[in-house]
């Protein structure tokens, strides 16, 4: 839900940030700013990283089934598997690891924008471990339940319990 928002949001702020470029230039008045275009890609930044874990749980992901949709359930259960243990959560595990002490810094600096009138920075920046976070555990459940035998993922966006 909140990505949902963060999206609304976003395109709000862009649509605002072309239109008050050109009405801004007709009436000779600044009506955007840094904070509003910089607004515009930490929405972004929110809306993808916390949707992350999110869109591997309902299967919304990119995903290449060539050759899967003509495997068994069982094939593609392993297969699965296999994709999730070697590489997404290795893959988090890496993400995770290089971004915690670059968040950890901004934090300590307060960092904000080098642009005047720019936003801070350094809660975007814990966006980075957090969503990785939640895509890593989202994968750990899913590697549980493909290590039972159940599907890795609810199709009906509600949920296996």
């Amino acid at each position: 839900r909140l990505a949902r928002w963060a999206l609304l949001l976003m395109l709000a702020l862009g649509t605002w940030n072309v239109v008050g470029r050109y009405v801004g230039l007709a009436v000779g008045r600044n009506l955007s700013s840094n904070a509003l275009i910089e607004g515009q890609w930490h929405l972004f930044d929110l809306m993808v990283l916390l949707a992350l874990g999110y869109a591997l749980q309902t299967d919304d992901h990119v995903r290449v089934d060539v050759l899967q949709s003509r495997w068994s359930p069982r094939r593609q259960g392993r297969v699965e598997l296999a994709a999730t243990l070697g590489l997404l959560l290795p893959f988090v595990l890496v993400v995770l690891i290089t971004s915690l002490a670059p968040t950890l810094r901004s934090w300590q600096l307060w960092e904000v924008s080098p642009d005047p009138g720019g936003l801070p920075r350094y809660w975007v920046k814990s966006l980075i471990p957090l969503g990785f976070l939640l895509l890593g555990l989202q994968g750990v459940a899913q590697a549980i339940r493909l290590l039972h035998g159940r599907p890795p993922t609810s199709h009906d966006h509600g949920g296996e319990g």
